[in-house]
C-alpha cells in the first residue's frame, strides 16, 4: 500500500478548533507525533494488536491500519506502543508479554511496514512493559529507552539507538542504576531530543522516596551526565504510583517537565523550584511559542492548562491524554474514553 494512497482510505472524524471531543478509533493507550510537513501520526493498541493512523492538518484521520499482532502486548497505565518520525521513517516500538521490545518501520516513500525488529538484545529484559521513543537527529536516528531488569531482576534505565530508521539497533546500554537497587518499577520513562541533545525523565526510588530525575546528553545519547533530582520536595512512598510524568527539550537545551507528587502536579526545570499546577495525575506537556500546554486526568476527566497561573479547562471524560503540535500555535490532544480514542484541538 503506497503511503500517498493511505489518505485515500475511509476518512473519519473531522477535526476543528473548539469542538467537542470526537472519537477517531477504537483502542487504548494512544501515542502520537507530528512530522515536519504537519502530518500527525497516531499509534494505539487493542488486545494483542498494534494499530496506526494518520491525519493531515485541519483535515481528518485515515482509517486505522493494523501494523502487527503481538502476543501479550503491554497496554494500560501508560504502557503501550510508542511512535516517532523522521523525514524518511515512521517508527513504532512496543513490548510483548515476555518483555521483549520490538520496532516497526514504515518506509514513507514506499508505504511499507517492516516485519518486527527486536530492539532488546537480551530475552525478556523489559517485563514491566514501559518503553519511550524519540527521533534523535537527522537524517534517520532514533533512541528508545525502557525499564530493564537484566542481570539482577531490578529495574534500571536502559536504551539503544538506531541510525537507519529502526532497521538495526545498537547494543543495549545501561544508562542509570539506582544505588538502592531499583528505579520506580511501574512508572513510564520519557525521552526527548533536540539536535544533539537528549533528555530522559524517570521516577527514581532512593531512600524510600519516589522522586523525579533527569538524565541529559549533549552528544546524541552517546554519554549522559549525572542525574538531577527535580524539585525541592520529596515523596516518601512504599508503593509505585504508576505515573512517570512528561518532558520537553527546547532548542536552547532547556528541559521542561511536569510530574506528580502525592495527588498534586508540579512543573519544574532542573535546578529550579517546582511550581504547583493543581490536583491530578498522568500529566503530559507540550512546549509551544514560549508557553507550556499541560493536560492531565483527575476524577475521570481530562483537563488542559495553557501557561502557569491560568484556569484549567475540562476537555471531557477519559484518561491517559497525549499532545502533539497541530497547525499554527495549536495542539491536538487525544486520550482514552470508554474504549475509544477521542481527540480535540486546543
Amino acid at each position: 500500500m503506497k503511503f500517498l494512497l493511505f489518505f485515500g482510505l475511509l476518512l473519519v472524524s473531522r477535526l476543528s478548533v473548539a469542538q467537542q471531543p470526537v472519537p477517531i478509533a477504537t483502542g487504548r493507550q494512544p501515542s502520537l507525533t507530528t512530522d515536519g510537513d504537519g502530518t500527525v501520526h497516531l499509534v494505539f493498541g487493542r488486545p494483542g494488536e498494534i494499530w496506526y493512523s494518520a491525519s493531515q492538518q485541519e483535515t481528518t484521520f485515515s482509517a486505522p491500519v493494523r501494523v502487527d499482532t503481538l502476543s501479550g502486548l503491554h497496554l494500560g497505565a501508560s504502557r503501550g506502543p510508542q511512535i516517532a518520525v523522521s523525514k524518511q521513517t515512521v517508527l513504532i516500538t512496543a513490548i510483548d508479554g515476555r518483555g521483549n521490545v520490538w520496532a516497526y518501520c514504515l518506509d514513507r516513500p514506499t508505504g511499507r511496514w517492516t516485519r518486527r525488529i527486536r530492539v532488546t538484545d537480551s530475552p525478556a529484559a523489559a517485563p514491566e512493559g514501559f518503553v519511550a521513543l524519540t527521533a534523535a537527529g537527522e537524517p534517520n536516528r532514533f533512541m528508545a529507552v525502557w525499564l530493564d531488569v537484566r542481570g539482577d531482576k531490578q529495574n534500571k534505565i536502559a536504551g539503544a539507538v538506531t541510525s537507519d530508521g529502526g532497521q538495526t539497533w545498537s547494543a543495549n546500554r545501561l544508562l542509570y542504576r539506582s544505588p538502592d537497587g531499583s528505579v520506580c518499577e511501574c512508572c513510564q520513562p520519557s525521552v526527548a531530543a533536540s539536535g544533539t541533545q537528549v533528555a530522559i525523565l524517570f521516577r527514581n526510588w532512593l531512600n524510600g522516596c519516589r522522586d523525579m530525575y533527569v538524565l541529559k546528553s549533549t552528544n546524541g545519547g552517546q554519554t549522559f551526565g549525572d542525574t538531577v533530582r527535580l524539585g525541592q520536595g520529596s515523596w516518601p512512598l512504599k508503593a509505585c504510583p504508576m505515573d512517570g510524568g512528561s518532558l520537553a527539550l527546547l532548542e536552547d537545551g532547556t528541559v521542561e517537565t511536569v510530574w506528580r507528587r502525592d495527588n498534586r502536579l508540579f512543573a519544574a526545570r532542573p535546578g529550579e523550584l517546582e511550581v504547583e499546577l493543581g490536583r491530578g495525575k498522568n500529566a503530559q506537556l507540550l512546549s509551544q511559542t514560549g508557553l507550556n500546554l499541560y493536560v492531565w486526568q483527575d476524577e475521570g476527566n481530562i483537563w488542559a492548562l495553557r501557561g502557569v497561573g491560568t484556569e484549567p479547562k475540562r476537555l471531557g471524560p477519559g484518561n491517559f491524554a497525549k499532545l502533539t503540535p497541530f497547525g499554527e500555535n495549536q495542539a491536538l490532544c487525544v486520550w482514552e474514553s470508554e474504549g475509544k480514542i477521542v481527540a480535540t484541538v486546543l
